[in-house]
C-alpha cells in the first residue's frame, strides 16, 4: 500500500468524521515521501492542511514516544521475528493496546515541549 492509499484509508475518515465546522491540521516529519510533490498535491486536493515541520525535530514529535514505547514491548525480552507478517502483526497488536489517554497525554505534552525546547535553545530535551 503507498503512502497517498495509507493516508485515504486512516486519515480521510478520521478528518470527515465528528464536527465538520472543527478544523485539523495534520502533522509529518519531512521524509521525502511526505513531502513530494505528489503527496502535497493529494493534501491540497483533499483540503487537508499540512504543518510546517523543521527537518529535526525528535524533541517534538510526540510520534516518537509512540515508537519507542511499541518498540520496546515488540521485541520485549529479545523477541526475535522470523517473517515481516509476525512482525506485522505483532506490532499491530501492540499499537491496538495503546489507551488513548496516553496519546492525549503525548498531545497535551506539546507546550512543555516547546518551553523546554527554548530553554535549551533548541537542544536535546527530556523527550
Amino acid at each position: 500500500m503507498d503512502y497517498q492509499a495509507t493516508l485515504q484509508k486512516g486519515i480521510v475518515p478520521f478528518f470527515n468524521r465528528g464536527n465538520r465546522k472543527k478544523t485539523h491540521t495534520f502533522q509529518q516529519d519531512n521524509a521525502a515521501i511526505h513531502k513530494s510533490s505528489s503527496t502535497m498535491n493529494w493534501f491540497s486536493a483533499k483540503k487537508i492542511t499540512v504543518l510546517n515541520w523543521p527537518a529535526n525535530s525528535p524533541d517534538l514529535n510526540p510520534i516518537e514516544n509512540v515508537w519507542g514505547l511499541l518498540a520496546r514491548a515488540v521485541y520485549r525480552h529479545g523477541k526475535q521475528f522470523q517473517t515481516v507478517g509476525e512482525l506485522k502483526d505483532a506490532v499491530t497488536e501492540e499499537w491496538d493496546k495503546l489507551q488513548p489517554s496516553y496519546l492525549e497525554s503525548l498531545t497535551q505534552s506539546m507546550s512543555n515541549r516547546l518551553c523546554q525546547v527554548m530553554q535549551k535553545f533548541g537542544g536535546p530535551t527530556s523527550y
